[in-house]
């Protein structure tokens, strides 16, 4: 099985509500490197969504989008959940230091 940790910036794949279908959406894992090791094969992740025009005022972009591995300028939505590892189909990179403490900070203003 594949190593998440935090920080990581994946594409995982979101089930539609009406259907079994999935489609494929970028995503930060904000969950510890203790809590990623667990035996129910979970992760916690943020979404990321290049809708910038959509962003809620607690909401922020990612400065080093490009450096991240995403295609877009994107932000970092407030949805948080928890998803079976088995739900990423890849590992784009990882955030650099200032999209950390974004993340950091509205997880803070989230939660």
């Amino acid at each position: 099985m594949t190593n998440f940790y935090k920080y990581d910036v994946v594409v995982v794949r979101f089930p539609f509500a009406s259907s079994l279908k999935y489609k494929a959406r970028p995503a930060v894992i904000i969950s510890s490197e203790t809590y990623n090791k667990n035996k129910r094969g979970t992760l916690l992740i943020m979404a990321i969504s290049s809708m910038i025009d959509t962003k809620l005022d607690f909401e922020f972009e990612l400065q080093n989008w490009k450096e991240s591995g995403l295609l877009k300028p994107s932000v970092f939505k407030s949805s948080i959940a928890t998803i079976e590892k088995d739900f990423i189909i890849t590992k784009l990179g990882t955030l650099l230091d200032v999209d950390k403490l974004r993340v950091q900070k509205l997880i803070t203003t989230v939660c």
